[in-house]
């Protein structure tokens, strides 16, 4: 099966171009379904060599996913009487042009960005995931890698390189380095050090999310973050993300200095958390996960692990924006070790480059987890080259960024796959 794609165009080809007639094989181009094509705009694709199955879950699909999606299936002219009636209103149309023979078919799509997600969500439901996954890589690979997020004081760029968050973890436990920051001072210098090490954003936290973890009462993590936040961003000048749930401590960290919210529940965790977040105008990283960090090892199953996490994190993007958080302030993360066994895990990192089909640039937090342990047979302290490999699988992926605890062994990583890969490699030949 092949796709390809032309990136938002100003008008389709014209029914008879080439580019139509190589993929309808020459047959006639219905008027009607250019208009369809040109109604719902946005980007365009070519899918060729699908079997019967893909057409028809192809269909589903774009129905499920709403009237911005049209498809054309080729290469025989649609037999009478096929073109499904128009909707009411000015919502763009969904039309079916089928063929009766020949054992493979050729589609053309047209598709809005923002409709992406659903219908490659609605591909995993309709029977066809390996038809969304191809979908999510060619709109990844056609997809621009540099963001620039709104922030106080101005915008935040990410890409086309990948940037290391360093993690500064003000708890006493925390699975990997719990403790070992017990003052805010020594929490301060480490912050510092991650800096000077090549970390771009600083991510403080002050509740360990690690399985099996309580909450600490909101007062208690205002206490730990507060004064690292306040010397880091303010005294420093550093990038500085606060690692919460609580609309209580994004809040007063960003009234601190923090320019970014790093949710865990992706907003959902405490009903004042969207309005906060809203209010604050900052970048929010919204992070999958089941259940809570108290739960969420407990027997976690999936179906079609990419294609659910995509929905949840596809949802989740909608209620920041309902909630008047502007889209081009997320980042998503599909929490790797958050609710995941081995194999979910490994699912994950494998086809993280799908997760770009969301828009969105995309974290990645592989550090030192427990299923690096699994794969390597290393305790916590011994999974710095098993967090390399899965860190170096992210960058290729095209993660935009990478959360991890060993900055100056990671910055090096992301810097040689950074140079060996898209437009990274391309500058390095100027």
């Amino acid at each position: 099966m092949d796709i390809e794609i032309r990136t938002n165009p100003r008008r389709l080809p014209d029914p008879g171009s080439p580019w139509l007639a190589s993929s309808l094989a020459g047959a006639a181009f219905p008027p009607d379904a250019a208009a369809c094509l040109a109604e719902a705009g946005g980007e365009t694709y070519r899918l060729d060599g699908l079997t019967r199955e893909e057409t028809e879950a192809l269909e589903r699909a774009a129905r499920e996913a709403g009237a911005a999606a049209a498809v054309v299936v080729g290469p025989s002219a649609r037999p009478p009487g096929e073109l499904p009636p128009a909707r009411g209103g000015d919502a763009p149309r969904t039309s079916t042009f089928r063929i009766r023979s020949h054992d493979t078919f050729s589609c053309a799509l047209a598709v809005t960005p923002r409709a992406l997600p659903g219908l490659i969500a609605a591909l995993h439901g309709a029977g066809a995931p390996e038809l969304g996954r191809l979908l999510a890589l060619t709109r990844t690979r056609a997809a621009c890698r540099a963001f620039e997020l709104p922030c106080p004081g101005g915008p935040f760029r990410l890409g086309p390189a990948a940037a290391v968050m360093g993690i500064v973890n003000c708890t006493p436990d925390s699975f990997s380095d719990g403790g070992r920051l017990p003052t805010p001072q020594a929490a301060v210098d480490h912050g510092r050090r991650l800096a000077e090490a090549g970390a771009a954003i600083l991510d403080v936290g002050g509740e360990s999310t690690r399985p099996g973890a309580t909450p600490v009462p909101e007062d208690e993590e205002r206490r730990r973050v507060l004064p690292v936040v306040e010397a880091l961003a303010g005294r420093h000048g550093l990038f500085v993300s606060v690692d919460t749930s609580k609309a209580g401590v994004a809040a007063a960290a960003c009234a601190a200095g923090a320019r970014m919210i790093n949710d865990v529940t992706a907003l959902a965790g405490d009903p004042r958390m969207p309005e906060a977040a809203a209010r604050a105008g900052v970048p929010v990283v919204l992070m999958h996960m089941r259940g809570t960090p108290a739960t969420m090892q407990e027997d976690p199953r999936y179906a079609d692990v990419v294609g659910e996490v995509l929905a949840s994190l596809r949802a989740a993007v909608a209620r920041a924006r309902d909630a008047g958080i502007p889209e081009e302030a997320v980042v998503v993360d599909p929490g790797l070790g958050f609710g995941k066994t081995l194999a979910h895990n490994v699912e994950l990192l494998a086809r993280l480059a799908e997760l770009r089909s969301l828009g969105r640039p995309v974290l990645a937090g592989p550090s030192r987890k427990r299923f690096v342990g699994d794969l390597t047979g290393r305790p916590v302290e011994g999974r710095a080259y098993g967090t390399a490999g899965a860190v170096a699988a992210a960058v290729l992926a095209g993660a935009a960024v990478v959360r991890v605890h060993d900055v100056a062994e990671m910055t090096d990583v992301v810097r040689v796959v950074g140079a060996l890969s898209g437009p990274a490699r391309q500058e390095n030949h100027k």
